[in-house]
């Protein structure tokens, strides 16, 4: 607070790369604060669990959240760095690791189950164990057999 205080009259710092410069806030948080804040995006906050599914689709070949980033930043155009990015991916991975039922749920009454199964399958969510555990294997088999592309792992 006090370099806040001292250096900002205050505020905060409305670049990114400024507020890295402030003790605990790395490039996750400076992003999403400038996105948010000061509705500019010059880098994506990537977090653990985006890092952990743009690797596991293959959008991204790295070991850290950082290096994610860089490789996302390659190739996602500028328009889609925003706070939506974070939200979106952030939310879909917290449930597929936290809300197990709740996806598995989700991607079975959607308007196209075979394809929400196959990525939440792809994203690591053994849609088998849940749905026996849920007891909703029919429903499960009845959702991806409503569309012959679908192939469960």
């Amino acid at each position: 607070t006090d370099i806040l205080a001292k250096k900002y009259n205050g505020d905060i710092p409305n670049t990114a790369k400024e507020l890295m410069t402030l003790p605990g806030v790395g490039p996750k948080m400076a992003y999403i604060v400038e996105s948010i804040v000061f509705k500019k995006a010059t880098g994506i906050g990537v977090d653990t669990h985006m890092h952990r599914l743009f690797n596991a689709l293959g959008w991204a070949s790295s070991d850290t959240p950082d290096k994610t980033r860089k490789q996302m930043e390659g190739w996602l155009p500028r328009e889609k760095w925003g706070a939506e990015v974070n939200i979106l991916w952030v939310g879909l991975g917290q449930e597929v690791q936290q809300q197990k039922p709740k996806i598995l749920k989700k991607a079975i009454s959607c308007s196209r189950p075979a394809e929400a199964i196959r990525l939440i399958s792809k994203l690591g969510l053994d849609c088998q164990k849940v749905a026996a555990k849920l007891g909703i294997k029919k429903e499960l088999k009845e959702a991806t057999d409503s569309n012959v592309s679908c192939n469960m792992q």
